[in-house]
């Protein structure tokens, strides 16, 4: 699917939001669920488990498209972010490589990764988003837990609608642009350390192996 080297990366940058506004609340405890990412357009169709033991967490995904065509960003990937190490990591499984991303203010990818800072954090959705409007517009299940709906305005105007849930204070459903993120099947519960680090055999890969580099 020749979409899926541009979708990719924002569907990345999508969950990475995600995280953030779940960040802005008190961290959500311990807890796995299965996610689906869709669009409107239908260029999007995405699978995956996410992880979460704060302060880390991880999202496993799996592509609709053709991997090979799709490039680095294709077929099975992982996204790993360490909170206290402020650091994150990118897997791409079936080549068994990853690529490593500080997630400090300084780093290339700091207004996308989440702030240790913000999980202790009261309020709503904005509260660790410098520039961002939020109003909650009522409440709603989804999947059977009970959800505060928010609508939150960016300072570009981008604006993206988010149904936190009451116990995890987490967004278990996103709306932004054409591009939807639901969370099921949630089990709360401590989850295997081994999730959060990167796995024996991977090599790194610098960042600028997108482009054509051989990995390290």
């Amino acid at each position: 699917m020749k979409h899926n080297r541009s979708v990719r990366p924002a569907v990345l940058s999508l969950m990475l939001l995600a995280f953030t506004s779940a960040f802005a609340f008190q961290g959500p405890p311990p807890f796995s669920a299965d996610m689906a990412t869709t669009s409107a357009n239908g260029n999007v169709n995405m699978t995956g488990k996410a992880y979460f033991s704060l302060p880390k967490m991880r999202i496993d995904m799996n592509s609709a498209g053709d991997a090979k065509a799709a490039g680095p960003f294709g077929g099975k990937m992982s996204m790993i972010v360490d909170g206290s190490a402020k650091v994150a990591y990118m897997l791409m499984t079936d080549q068994q490589m990853y690529m490593e991303f500080p997630t400090d203010r300084e780093g290339p990818m700091a207004q996308r990764m989440p702030k240790i800072e913000d999980m202790l954090r009261g309020g709503d959705p904005c509260a660790g988003r410098e520039g961002a409007t939020c109003k909650k517009v009522g409440t709603e299940s989804i999947g059977g837990r009970a959800c505060d709906k928010w609508e939150m305005t960016e300072k570009s105007g981008k604006t993206e609608t988010l149904w936190m849930d009451q116990k995890l204070h987490f967004p278990i459903k996103v709306i932004a642009g054409d591009i939807t993120t639901v969370y099921t099947n949630i089990k709360e519960g401590s989850q295997d350390a081994s999730l959060f680090k990167v796995p024996d055999g991977f090599r790194k890969m610098d960042r600028g192996g997108m482009g054509g580099r051989r990995p390290q």
